[in-house]
């Protein structure tokens, strides 16, 4: 009996692994939102440690579905100053459901009106 409950517990533990890989198209989207973006990359704590050898799912301030797509971006205090207005890398993450921007510092900047694009409602905070 135990043997078997190890095994299944390998098989899960192998398809989560497998199931929640970061597409490539999903990692080229982040790298091209990042380069993008505007930030002091001695302030930030997130994006800097972003590298495209690792799988996207495990950057940190990024999270996946088991299918691998990007749903949620959490970018808040990252010394972000601009960048986002008309980013094509943002809003072509048709997945994402939460996006958190908070405490950076877009000055007047307004939402951005590609943020439409988006599949679900992404919950945004106010700029700061």
């Amino acid at each position: 009996m135990g043997i078997i409950l190890f095994l299944i517990l390998l098989s899960v533990t192998n398809l989560s692994q497998i199931s929640s890989q970061c597409l490539e198209d999903q990692k080229s989207l982040l790298v091209g939102l990042k380069s993008n973006l505007i930030f002091y990359s001695s302030s930030s704590k997130k994006l800097v440690k972003w590298n495209q050898s690792t799988d996207c799912c495990r950057w940190n301030g990024v999270e996946c579905d088991a299918a691998g797509h990007v749903i949620s971006l959490q970018l808040d205090e990252e010394s972000i100053s601009g960048g986002i207005e008309d980013s094509e890398y943002l809003f072509r993450l048709t997945y994402l459901k939460r996006l958190n921007l908070a405490h950076n510092n877009f000055g007047r900047t307004q939402i951005p009106k590609g943020i439409h694009n988006l599949t679900y409602r992404v919950d945004t905070p106010e700029f700061v």
